[in-house]
């Protein structure tokens, strides 16, 4: 098997992408909560409210994120690295994105990756956070790891949270387009690295 760096960044990929899948997946079943409706007298306990918001985008979507963008920047690597390519040591998505465009310009994959690293294709709670936040898609995973960046820029994490129905909408298409985006990027690995007709 040749390009075995490939290989190993393929499924790491695909790890972070599951993960993403399956959370997302159980945001959506559980409908998002943004409040509690209580029955009974008092107030509800920690681990009533714990369990009630345990998949909903105010507690999980800043790490929900970077795993979805750290699968995207993982599987940038491996297509690029497919190709015998040797990578720099970057986490920059729009040159990861322009390296694997000319690499792969007839791929299916280009309109899903420019979705969520080209800003004015992106989603709009993705855009508002950017915007509120001062930064570009090439820093927006890495903002998701801290409160501020290390010149004491806050990261405006608020604007990722509590959107009840547009929140479920994201992170279904999310789910979705991780189903198709599986088999295409699966399909280009095996091309290069295994022998497989593309």
């Amino acid at each position: 098997m040749k390009n075995f760096e490939a290989v190993r960044l393929w499924g790491l990929a695909l790890n972070y992408w599951r993960l993403t899948r399956n959370a997302s997946d159980e945001l959506v079943k559980a409908g998002n909560p943004e409040s509690m409706l209580y029955e009974g007298w008092g107030n509800p306990t920690d681990e009533e409210r714990e369990e009630h918001f345990k998949w909903a985008d105010t507690n999980i979507v800043e790490p929900l994120l970077f795993n979805f963008y750290h699968g995207i920047e993982l599987s940038l690597k491996s297509l690029i690295a497919a190709k015998g390519i040797e990578l720099k040591a970057s986490h920059k998505l729009s040159q990861l994105l322009s390296k694997f465009t000319s690499l792969y310009p007839n791929s299916e994959l280009i309109e899903f990756y420019e979705k969520y690293i080209v800003l004015d294709k992106s989603p709009g709670i993705l855009k508002t956070f950017c915007a509120e936040s001062g930064i570009t898609m090439d820093y927006f995973f890495q903002s998701l790891k801290y409160p501020s960046s290390t010149k004491g820029v806050w990261f405006n994490h608020s604007t990722l949270r509590s959107h009840d129905k547009d929140g479920i909408e994201l992170f279904q298409d999310i789910s979705n387009e991780l189903d198709k985006v599986k088999a295409q990027f699966t399909t280009h690995i095996e091309a290069e690295c295994i022998g497989q007709p593309a």
